[in-house]
């Protein structure tokens, strides 16, 4: 499944008049049986680290299991995103996990 930034996703299903799910986890099977439903229906899909996940997890395990998530399993599109980010200092590692060095 190719990451591809939100704007592209939503703008493609407001054109095609569909709504696309958007989904919190917290471990890997919930991101398994996501993304298989995603290939099943073959639909985008959005995954989300929620500020539950935050409390008992490291950001960076996450980050390692959203990008293992759709390997081999789909070929449509995907985003993976925070979820409401509690903090100031939350974001930033948000934005400096997925930022080019």
């Amino acid at each position: 499944m190719p990451l591809v930034p939100m704007r592209q996703i939503l703008d493609e299903a407001a054109k095609g008049g569909y709504g696309v799910g958007a989904f919190n986890v917290n471990n890997m099977e919930q991101i398994q049986a996501i993304m298989q439903a995603a290939n099943d229906t073959n639909s985008p899909v959005i995954i989300q680290a929620s500020r539950g996940a935050l409390k008992y997890s490291k950001m960076i395990y996450l980050k390692k299991l959203m990008e293992s998530r759709g390997r081999g399993v789909s070929a449509n599109p995907g985003v993976d995103a925070l979820d409401h980010g509690n903090s100031l200092e939350t974001c930033k590692e948000a934005i400096a996990l997925v930022s080019p060095r």
